[in-house]
This record gives C-alpha cells, structure tokens and sequence, in this order.
C-alpha cells in the first residue's frame, strides 16, 4: 500500500472507498516517516556518483605524442629536413721569410681568386646516407678574403667559410681540403663552430699542396681518437684511404711534397762507383737494420750489394 500511495499520491487513496479508515491512518503515519527520515539520511549517499573519464596527460616527449600526430614513416621521410648554418674559422700559418718568386706568386694566387681558383672545404660526418650508402657530405665552401688578406705580414692569419647543413647530417668527422692556388700553405687548425654537439676541432698542422702537384683531397680528421672495430661507419673508407696514401705502393720517385713513409735498403750513401774509399756501409739490411731512410725511389749503385726487394712499412 505504501508503494501505491508513493505512486498516486495519498489525497487519491484518502478519496478512495477501497481504503478502509484504519488502512488511512496506516498510510498517514508511514508517509510522515517516510517525510521525517529524509532530513536524517546523508544527501551525498543518495547521489548517484558517475565516475570520472580518466584523461591520459602525455608529456612532450612521449612515443604517444608522436603517434597521435598520425605520420607514417614514410612521410616523415619525405618531410624536409631543416637546414642551417655553420662556419668554419681557419688558421693559416705564413712563412718567416718570403722570397721574391713566392711573393709574386701570392698576389697571382689571390688575383685568381676571383675566378674560382682557391681553397674550398667540405665537411663528412660520422653518418652514411641511408640511400647512397656514402658517408654525408656538404657542399664545397670557399674561404673568403683570402686576396685582401694577402699582404697581412702576421704569423698566422684567420679566415672563415660557411657550411649550408641539414638537420639529420649528424656530427663532423672529417674535413676535405683543395687547394687551387698556385702554390702550397701551412694549414694550422679548423674549428668548426654553429653544431649542437658543440665546437669541433681539426688539428691540421700539415702542408697543403696544390691540386695541380696533389689532384687529391687532403683529409683531415678531428681529434676524437677510435679504435679500428669502433671507427665510425662514415669515417671508416676515409681513414684506410688516409693509411694507405702515407703508406705508398712501393712506387715511383719520391718528392718532397710528398707524405710517404716507406723505407728500402740504401748502398749509396758514398760514391762506391768511384772507388772503396768512396764506399759506405749499407744501411736497412740484417747487419745494420737501423737506422733506416725513407724511399727515394732512385736507382741503387752498380758496385756493391744489391738493395733486396722488400719494403719496409712504417705502420
């Protein structure tokens, strides 16, 4: 009865002849309970608690935020990569002393600057191209003021060059050299600066000839040594290029350019032709292995033990 009144309301049960007046009185009372319970009963009990989405917070550098952006991997490929740039700070060490011929040969080297006949550099990185399967490089950047840097009479002059690089070239490992002038110099260092990896040096100290004695590019590695098997996979052809040039094959004539380490037996160190008291001892065999000269590469003496063959390496 209390479930029908609930529902119809208690004036129609009161006007209903069904409802005896004891079954009135009944109902009057467990609805003025039902009235007087309501303020004792906890509200927060009787809402219905909905429970909350829980709303995942993904941080800036989640695999989750690179997902939810939805790019495949081969539009990422295809999206270009950001491209800036770095400069390069060049140390040329000049002579003490300059003759006549060299300083003509200067002011010929930096009239010809102008049509392309300079010094260009080129970064590798420690990376190879997934594509070509090469080691990355830049583009050819000349130094600039190399003629109006001409007759500064300093020790050591500084010169500068400007790299275009992408953002996924990776870190410099190597440096190319050409030199197109006319005649050689002393290059000191490179400092490379404008990378997130921080500044990187080139400790050259050597002299670069030119592409008319050398047509090759003199390479140039940074100051960060590896061992063989941990040699970096874009470094790796340059450096047994690198050994084998200091090596030599055992050919030719020797200049004075060159950077060849090889050694032979020598017994012409006197005039043995011209007679005994000319001789000298024969330097490099099993009698007097030490000391050695390098390989000049001319022909040996007529009188006198033979040079043998075998070439020693400097390794």
């Amino acid at each position: 009865m209390a479930l029908v009144k609930e529902i119809v309301g208690c004036s129609a049960m009161e006007r209903s002849s069904f409802v005896s007046p004891s079954s009135r009185v009944l109902l009057n009372h467990t609805s003025l309970r039902r009235r007087n319970s309501s303020f004792l009963v906890n509200p927060m009990k009787q809402k219905k608690v909905v429970p909350r989405k829980v709303v995942r917070t993904v941080a800036a550098i989640s695999e989750d935020l690179v997902r939810s952006t939805g790019a495949t991997p081969v539009e990422k490929e295809k999206q270009k990569a950001v491209e800036f740039k770095v400069r390069a700070s060049v140390t040329v060490r000049n002579k003490n002393k300059v003759d006549f011929k060299e300083t003509l040969m200067n002011q010929f080297d930096a009239l010809t600057e102008k049509i392309g006949w300079n010094v260009v550099l080129a970064l590798v990185s420690t990376e190879v191209d997934p594509k070509t399967k090469a080691p990355k490089k830049t583009k050819e950047a000349a130094l600039k003021d190399w003629s109006k840097k001409a007759n500064v009479k300093a020790e050591r002059v500084h010169y500068t060059a400007e790299f275009i690089v992408d953002s996924d070239f990776g870190v410099p490992g190597a440096i190319l050299v050409t030199n197109k002038h006319q005649r050689e110099f002393f290059l000191e260092s490179i400092t490379v600066e404008g990378f997130a990896c921080g500044n990187v040096h080139f400790p050259c100290n050597s002299s670069v000839q030119s592409a008319k004695d050398h047509p090759g590019k003199r390479i140039f590695f940074t100051n960060q040594p590896y061992l063989p098997n941990k040699t970096p996979s874009g470094l790796r052809a340059l450096r047994e290029k690198e050994l084998k040039n200091l090596r030599g094959d055992g050919k030719g004539v020797r200049k004075l350019s060159d950077r060849i380490y090889d050694f032979d037996l020598y017994n012409d160190l006197g005039n043995p032709d011209k007679g005994i008291d000319f001789a000298r001892p024969i330097l490099g065999g099993e009698k007097i292995p030490f000391p050695r000269r390098c390989r000049t590469g001319r022909l040996p003496s007529d009188t006198g033990e033979q040079p043998s063959s075998s070439i020693f390496l400097l390794l």
